[in-house]
């Protein structure tokens, strides 16, 4: 909000004239298209108040968060003291879920790294549905309905986030405005580095969530860090191959990137 004086005849009026944010539309579909997938992507560039979008509609839209719910999630975990710090040992129980990198003790680094389901599914049963309704009400965190599986709501039920809501909910992480410690927003951050350039740092968080019998609902959102200006960002497609679809989020996403001037072409 800025205020504009303007004095008539000895008396001064002041008007408060607000100034929308700039969106503005761009055709990203060939980086989608490549790999068989339609879907959407948002940006939001703080230096300049301005929101990219493609497919707008789809932005809007709301879908289950998945495991891009890690990150509040493993600010919960902190803030709770459920974990207290990324060398803590979180103890495996011995049952195979199929992925090696799962079916072993973990940490809160390698739990988010792996995405692992089980400590997550272990974390919050040590935390009341009520204490999870207080936070995603406090972070403002998409539709805000928990209402699903008593300690995986994230992957099934009626929560839902739609890609601007990310960008939302990671601009006020990014700026530590979530009512949580500095110190653990500081670690939550540090686990979703995933990668490091010359002159940029990638933070981001991969999600899949079942949206049918059919079809899956793929994530990836986070920031990208150049000159100390973060570019936040969330995309998400639908796909009914999961396995040959899951490293294409990175692949649109770097695409992007590069179109925008963010990173350089390898």
């Amino acid at each position: 909000m800025k205020s504009i004086s303007f004095i008539l005849i000895g008396l001064t009026i002041t008007f408060q004239i607000s100034f929308a944010q700039k969106t503005v539309i761009k055709d990203f579909s060939k980086h989608f298209e490549k790999h068989g997938v339609e879907g959407c992507f948002a940006m939001y560039i703080p230096t300049e108040d301005l929101l990219i979008q493609y497919n707008e509609d789809r932005c809007n839209t709301g879908y289950i968060p998945a495991s891009t719910f890690k990150i509040p999630n493993s600010l919960i975990v902190l803030e709770e003291g459920i974990v207290k710090d990324t060398s803590q040992i979180i103890k495996w129980d011995g049952k195979s879920r199929g992925y090696d990198m799962w079916d072993r003790d973990q940490t809160l680094r390698t739990a988010m790294k792996y995405s692992c389901v089980w400590a997550y599914v272990g974390f919050a049963s040590q935390i009341s549905t009520a204490k999870y309704q207080s936070y995603v009400d406090a972070f403002n965190y998409g539709n805000r309905n928990i209402n699903g599986p008593e300690n995986y709501f994230w992957l099934e039920g009626e929560f839902r986030i739609s890609a601007n809501q990310q960008i939302e909910f990671l601009k006020r992480f990014y700026n530590n405005q979530l009512g949580i410690s500095k110190q653990n927003t500081d670690i939550v951050k540090s686990l979703i580095v995933i990668e490091e350039g010359d002159d940029y740092k990638l933070f981001a968080k991969t999600g899949a969530g079942v949206r049918s019998k059919e079809q899956d609902i793929m994530w990836l959102v986070g920031y990208v860090e150049k000159d100390k200006v973060p570019y936040f960002f969330a995309l998400n497609f639908i796909t009914n191959d999961f396995k040959g679809t899951k490293n294409a989020r990175y692949s649109i996403a770097k695409d992007i990137f590069e179109e925008l001037g963010l990173i350089e072409a390898n």
